[in-house]
């Protein structure tokens, strides 16, 4: 503002000394600054937010701030930016101009096919949430942009996965075990994405043993077997082998492990909630969210699973109506009804449907001339069965 009042006055000034009327000078400047003034106004959109990053003659601009790092100060550079609004460009886009930069959260789903030790095909899909950080959209710009930054992520994240997932030290060793492993892969893929100086660091004192373990050991309640094969040789013997490297450390070395591990699995549950604030520098971004959606089997393996859920559904809902039949048949033989096991189970069955009980009825269709003859017939005998009932014995007297 002040910029584009100068330059008016000047021009204002130029014209009044030429035109030996300054009255008029005054005006022309004010015209000019007028012109100046819309032609510089440019607004930043809201919906969806944009950040502005500010070039001069083209140049994208930084700025130096102070920022506090442990217990000093250090002085670092990031971008030069205005918000959303209606902002002032001088002489735009000559001399002050502006790349728009779109900053709302962008979340995405990376799809991986990994295979465990077992040989086992399984579907991992991942999801993640970024948004674009302000102070780094340098960063972010010269990564592409959104489908830049996506493309990167992309990469990272089904190498690591797919690494992990084959690794028989440090992975599941089947299928099984990658379906139970929501938390371990957040862990493994957020540490390769972010890299270790922006998750809680475990000290190096306790790298001997996998921060997946120590996760496990200081979690409450304590399990008492392992979820994976490869937990197997820590947990047995009550966590014998754990208890052997602590018994090895102080006990503020301990308690600083105990912290330290708490703090890693409290950045992961808030990474799986979308709560987090991770910076990736180098991509400009924040990750506020990296989640495991529902890992699917592939192939035979799949069929051969469905088929065995299936079975053991079967099974249970035969259980289940067996123990219902008992009981039934147990209240039958109570009293007040006092039935025999062979009558309540009739019963039972009877109830549930499985024995039928049916009155059948059939009906004849005959031609009049038969019913005719059958009524004859029918007449005459009973006319014969009264006579010879008569003749034989005399009528009863009361």
């Amino acid at each position: 503002m002040f910029i584009l009042g100068i330059i008016a006055a000047i021009s204002g000034l130029v014209v009044g000394i030429f035109t030996k009327d300054l009255f008029w000078g005054f005006w022309v400047g004010a015209g000019i600054f007028g012109i100046l003034f819309w032609q510089a106004l440019d607004k930043i959109s809201a919906k969806p937010p944009h950040k502005a990053q500010v070039t001069i003659f083209g140049k994208r601009q930084k700025r130096k701030v102070k920022v506090k790092e442990a217990e000093a100060e250090k002085e670092v550079e990031i971008s030069l930016y205005k918000d959303e609004g209606w902002r002032l460009f001088p002489l735009n886009p000559l001399w002050y101009g502006y790349i728009p930069v779109k900053v709302e959260r962008i979340t995405f789903e990376v799809k991986s096919t990994v295979r465990t030790p077992d040989r086992a095909n399984s579907h991992v899909p991942i999801v993640l949430t970024i948004r674009p950080e302000a102070n780094y959209l340098i960063e972010y710009i010269d990564s592409g942009g959104e489908e830049g930054v996506k493309t990167q992520l992309i990469g990272k994240i089904q190498e690591r996965i797919r690494e992990w997932a084959m690794s028989e030290e440090e992975g599941p060793m089947s299928w099984r075990e990658l379906n139970r492993a929501h938390l371990e892969a957040v862990s493994i893929l957020i540490k390769a994405i972010a890299g270790k100086e922006n998750m809680s660091l475990i000290p190096g004192y306790a790298q001997g043993i996998p921060t997946h373990i120590w996760m496990r050991y200081f979690s409450k309640p304590q399990p008492k077997k392992a979820f994976f094969k490869n937990e197997e040789e820590w947990i047995e013997n009550n966590w014998k082998k754990v208890k052997e490297e602590l018994n090895k450390m102080s006990n503020e070395q301990k308690q600083e492990l105990e912290e330290a591990v708490k703090k890693r699995r409290d950045e992961i549950v808030v990474l799986r909630v979308g709560a987090a604030k991770i910076l990736i520098q180098n991509l400009g971004i924040v990750i506020e969210r990296l989640n495991v959606a529902d890992i699917e089997v592939l192939g035979e393996v799949a069929k051969r699973a469905d088929a065995q859920a299936k079975e053991q559904e079967d099974r249970d809902a035969e259980e289940l109506e067996l123990n219902f039949v008992r009981e039934r048949v147990e209240d039958l033989m109570k009293p007040p009804f006092n039935y025999s096991p062979e009558q309540a189970l009739e019963i039972v069955q009877t109830e549930r449907g499985k024995v039928g009980k049916q009155i059948a009825e059939t009906k004849v269709n005959i031609s009049a001339e038969t019913r005719g003859m059958i009524e004859r017939l029918g007449f005459g005998l009973v006319s014969q069965f009264f006579k010879k009932g008569g003749e034989g014995h005399e009528p009863r007297r009361r």
